[in-house]
This record gives structure tokens, sequence and C-alpha cells, in this order.
């Protein structure tokens, strides 16, 4: 028995070692995305101070208007201020939702309307590392300020309601929330990050979704 406790023993201690060595890994993982979210940061600032720096601007040809331009994926867009998280926050959002544009900072779902224009300005980020950009948002409440500033102005949106819903549920960023096909008739605001892990599972299993409407002043 001595002897088969023996082997036993040294293998728990090798997992046991196996599994620090993760779970510092895992960390030191961890602590470089969010060193390189903060360095994306800054540079992203850079790109805000020289005006329409990341957007694409077609060539054309002499005597005709040029195309309305937009940013390009990965490339500054706004900044988002959250009263309710204090002055320090204010994360610039990047135009895209990749895994790329994400590890920069919330990304503005393409295809959805720019501040402050009639329809659903779309912004996902992460909850969790990267940065976790959008780890308080379990926190807004009815009434809550979403204020964006874009091309020097500042939008200020009313927080009109939260849910979780299922990741498949991409009618939460459609121009009239969850109805398809529906007229847009006003500026609307949509942020989406992950829930909490499952307990059990420690997968992201649904979505937490925070809907605005821009104030009028």
């Amino acid at each position: 028995m001595r002897n088969l406790i023996r082997p036993v023993g040294v293998g728990l201690i090798l997992a046991g070692l196996l599994l620090g060595a993760f779970a510092v890994y895992r960390n030191w993982q961890q602590d470089q995305a969010n060193r390189d979210y903060g360095q994306a940061q800054h540079d992203l600032r850079a790109q805000l101070s020289q005006p329409r720096t990341g957007y694409d601007s077609p060539a054309v040809s002499e005597g005709t208007p040029a195309p309305a331009s937009g940013p390009r994926d990965g490339a500054a867009l706004a900044v988002l201020r959250v009263p309710r998280f204090g002055a320090g926050y204010h994360p610039v959002v990047v135009e895209g939702v990749s895994p790329n544009d994400l590890a920069k900072g919330p990304g503005h779902y393409p295809g959805t309307a720019l501040p402050g224009d009639v329809g659903n300005f779309a912004v996902a980020g992460h909850r969790t590392g990267w940065g976790q950009p959008f780890n308080r948002l379990d926190e807004l409440v009815r009434g809550d300020a979403l204020v964006v500033q874009w091309q020097g102005r500042s939008y200020t949106y009313r927080v009109t309601a939260t849910k979780t819903v299922e990741p498949t549920d991409v009618g939460v960023v459609l121009p009239v929330p969850n109805r398809p096909g529906a007229e847009p008739d006003k500026a609307r605001i949509t942020l989406t990050t992950c829930t909490d892990r499952d307990p059990v599972t420690r997968a992201y299993t649904h979505r937490l979704v925070v809907w605005g409407e821009l104030e009028r002043g």
C-alpha cells in the first residue's frame, strides 16, 4: 500500500504544480492583454486629436462630389462617458466588433447609426479582460446618462431599459430594437456585453443589453 500511495502522492503534487503554472500563465496573459488595451487606447486618443484620421476617402474624378466617408475597422470613432462610472471613465470607441477591434476598446457595430443620428448607435465591449470597459454595465439604471463625444459634439442618451438575452438575439441592435423592418423614428443607443460566467460551465452563455434614447435639449 505504501508503494502505491507514494506515486499517487507525487502525481497529485505534479498535478497541483501544473495547475498553478497554468493559473500563473493565464494571469500573465490577461495582464498582457490589459497592457495592450491601455496602449491601444493611448494611440486611439492620439488619432482623435487629428481630424478625420482613420477615415476612408475614396478617390473621385475632378468635379464629382466626394461620397460620404466612414471610419475604417479598428480606427478611433468616438469617446464614451458614463457619469455613473466616474470622471475617469472615458474609453475610446473603435469602428468594428472583430476580436482585434474589441481588444482595443468598445466597438461600434458596422452599419448601425452614428452618434446623434436617427437609428441605433450600437456598441459592444468586453465584460472581463482587455481593459474590461463594460464590466459595470449591469449597474446602469433607467435614466442614467450615456454621453458620446463625436466630431466635436456631445450627445447625451438616457438609459431606457436593460435586458439579458441569448447570444443569437441580434435583433437588439436593429434600427428599432427587436422590430425587423421598422422605420427608425428616433436616435437610440445600444450597449452589449457578456453576462457573468456560468458557475458550472464557466462559459459566457448570455448577453447583457442596455438601451437608451437621445436626450433632446
